[in-house]
């Protein structure tokens, strides 16, 4: 009887640490599972803030790129009128020469952010 007691409470405690053991072994799954959703979670936002900066960068090149057009093209057109049409010291400047002028302050406002 001793021994079928002995047996008993041994299969008991048996059962209680597998159950324990399993049951941690579970939750620690589910744990790390949790982790992996987090860590997925800011992985697709570090890339989708990446994409967003990468295509701002990109349209500030381009319109870097458009702005030095503009201003070297302004920059013959006030050449050329300088030499064609040079302006006498008491008289004011003409249509085109304020023309360009005009449009070389908008081109470096516009690309001082202004």
């Amino acid at each position: 009887m001793k021994q079928k007691l002995l047996v008993g409470i041994a299969c008991l405690i048996i059962g209680f640490v597998a159950g324990w053991l399993g049951n941690g072994w579970r939750m620690s799954t589910d744990s790390t599972t949790e982790k992996l959703s987090a860590v997925q979670a800011n992985a697709d936002h570090f890339a989708d803030v990446s994409r967003k900066v990468n295509e701002a960068a990109t349209e500030h090149v381009r319109n870097t790129d458009e702005l030095n057009k503009q201003i070297a093209e302004l920059k013959k057109e006030l050449a050329h009128a300088k030499k064609n049409h040079p302006v006498p010291a008491d008289c004011r400047p003409d249509a085109d020469r304020l023309r360009v002028l005009k449009d070389a302050v908008t081109a470096a406002n516009t690309a001082a952010g202004q």
